[in-house]
């Protein structure tokens, strides 16, 4: 086995394909055989059979798992995973106070003190002209490394009227948020799902993973049966 990205890739799939295929399909091992055509083999029971199958499947996934490539497109694919969920987190935060300034929700949950229409200009506008008709709104979110799911975050907004009068107000201001756990969940779930599907090579990159994971759970379950019998 040589060291190319793509044989490496092949070898895991194909040695976890024939685990699955094995352990789902019932296959079952002679006692006695030939190694190579030649070669007589005795003693050959299903304990044997499974330590020879995770021996290698260990061995060509750990190969794939420290090539350098597989680890450029692990970095590739967890930036790629990172820019989904901050637009997600902005987009959520944003639509929340858009609603919020149109006047169709409360204050947002996930903040403590963001009470922009009781500022006296806020205020004013809308007791004397009602209902806005549009927000603009440029966020600026920030959040610790450790967690995207709180943190702060500021807006230049722009409210505008029917009649075409509008108040604007910068973001010097910053709230902190933080995010219930059903709406993160959500997100991680959606940007997981994109993140998945969103090229080729975030595919030939997780197939290999999660196949090799189900062989290796079936390897395990197998040596298990097989040691107990």
């Amino acid at each position: 086995m040589d060291d190319l990205p793509d044989k490496l890739r092949r070898n895991v799939v194909v040695l976890s394909a024939a685990i699955v295929a094995i352990t789902m399909f019932h296959l079952s091992f002679k006692p006695t055989g030939t190694l190579l055509g030649f070669a007589e083999v005795g003693n050959v029971t299903p304990l044997k059979v499974w330590l020879a199958l995770s021996a290698v499947l260990a061995y060509v996934f750990l190969r794939y798992w420290f090539h350098d490539d597989t680890d450029r497109d692990q970095r590739a694919l967890v930036e790629h995973y990172r820019g989904l969920r901050y637009a997600a987190i902005q987009r959520r935060l944003t639509d929340d106070v858009r609603s919020y300034f149109l006047m169709r929700r409360g204050q947002p949950k996930w903040t403590e003190g963001f009470e922009a229409l009781q500022d006296d200009m806020f205020a004013s506008a809308y007791a004397e002209l009602g209902q806005p008709a549009s927000v603009d709104l440029l966020p600026s979110v920030q959040h610790p490394d450790h967690s995207p799911w709180l943190g702060d975050v500021g807006f230049t907004v722009d409210v505008q009227w029917p009649e075409g009068q509008r108040r604007s107000v910068s973001g010097g201001q910053r709230y902190p948020y933080q995010l219930p756990r059903l709406v993160a969940a959500a997100i991680a779930i959606e940007c997981m799902l994109r993140t998945g599907t969103y090229s080729k090579s975030a595919v030939d990159l997780l197939v290999p993973i999660g196949l090799s994971m189900v062989a290796g759970a079936m390897c395990v379950a197998q040596l298990i049966r097989a040691a107990a019998a």
